[in-house]
């Protein structure tokens, strides 16, 4: 009977036993552990004092690295690389910097984002214009060119182009150098497309999907491409594109641009009746929304208009009042 009670006793206490260690465990690993301070720079082996930018999911501190897909700046190529924390490309210029939200050569319907970070001679020509301004963001539709200069060189650091979602400036899109097409699809359908090259010479609705080998991060281009330039009529022309009276120009549609150079540079517009009247020379450029443009040159000879007759009718009236006056006076002198 002593024996059944002190056996009972013992698996008892077996049982107990394991809880009173796992209470007990929290204790052992504090006195292992060592400080807080200590904890907090090796847990998960991230540094305490780290300030850059930390990835939102893991929070591990995004450090450079020497062109893996897992650091915080990629090496693109010599003097440039990628941060991905501000998601601009960088280009380096000595201990200075020239930061663009897009890549060398890269072909863009929004706005670029372009900065400098320390001193440098910096320059941006607009379809081979020079800029006197250089805004924060660019947004015009156009070709540029960035530049650098020293004393001694100048040195083209990239270029980019920014069209309409619209257009009809684009017949080929060259890839940023390092970067790979994945997917092409016109009007919805999917295309046979090469590695580094997109072509635009059908019209239609364009997606281009495009990566960057180095960093991994995807781009997608959407354009509706549009060739056909605008259906203009120039009312009042004879074969030799000569005229004797008022040229109407007839077909502009809403968003079409209107450029008339009369004689050597003087601009002139249309009137109301989209017409040019006075006599002389004339160059017309007419550009649609896509980029497309006709021009046209042509002359309007003498001839006599409203305008004109009216002021011949004056003049004759003007030169036979002074005569009748001169008569006039005549006779009195005479009558004297």
């Amino acid at each position: 009977m002593r024996k059944r009670i002190l056996t009972t006793i013992l698996i008892i206490l077996g049982a107990l036993l394991p809880g009173t260690s796992a209470l007990a465990a929290p204790e052992d690993e504090e006195a292992s552990t060592g400080t807080t301070e200590e904890t907090t720079q090796d847990a998960g082996g991230y540094d305490i004092g780290y300030t850059g930018p930390i990835d939102y999911v893991t929070g591990a501190p995004l450090q450079e690295d020497d062109g893996s897909s897992e650091g915080a700046i990629v090496h693109i190529a010599d003097g440039v690389n990628y941060d991905r924390y501000s998601q601009q490309y960088m280009y380096s210029v000595g201990n200075s910097r020239v930061l663009c939200s897009v890549a060398d050569g890269m072909i863009v319907t929004d706005g670029v984002v372009l900065s400098k970070d320390g001193e440098m001679n910096l320059a941006v020509y607009k379809d081979g214009e020079p800029m006197t301004e250089i805004p924060s963001k660019i947004t015009d539709v156009a070709n540029y060119v960035v530049t650098t200069w020293t004393d001694n060189s100048k040195t083209q650091l990239l270029s980019f182009q920014i069209v309409n979602s619209t257009t009809g400036r684009l017949t080929q899109y060259n890839l940023p150098s390092g970067f790979v097409v994945k997917n092409v699809q016109k009007d919805g359908q999917t295309l046979s497309h090469g590695n580094s090259s997109v072509e635009f010479k059908d019209e239609g609705e364009y997606i281009v999907d495009y990566i960057c080998s180095a960093s991994s991060v995807d781009y997608t281009l959407k354009v509706r491409i549009d060739h056909t330039p605008p259906k203009i009529s120039f009312i009042g022309l004879d074969e030799n594109d000569e005229a004797r009276g008022p040229v109407t120009i007839d077909g502009v549609s809403e968003g079409d641009s209107v450029s008339i150079i009369y004689g050597e540079e003087e601009e002139v517009t249309l009137d109301d009746e989209n017409q040019v009247s006075e006599t002389g020379y004339y160059h017309v450029v007419i550009t649609d929304a896509a980029g497309n443009s006709i021009e046209k040159d042509f002359r309007i000879l003498l001839y006599l208009n409203f305008n004109a007759t009216l002021f011949i009718v004056f003049f004759v009236l003007v030169v036979a009042g002074v005569i009748i006056a001169l008569k006039v006076s005549r006779k009195r002198l005479r009558v004297r």
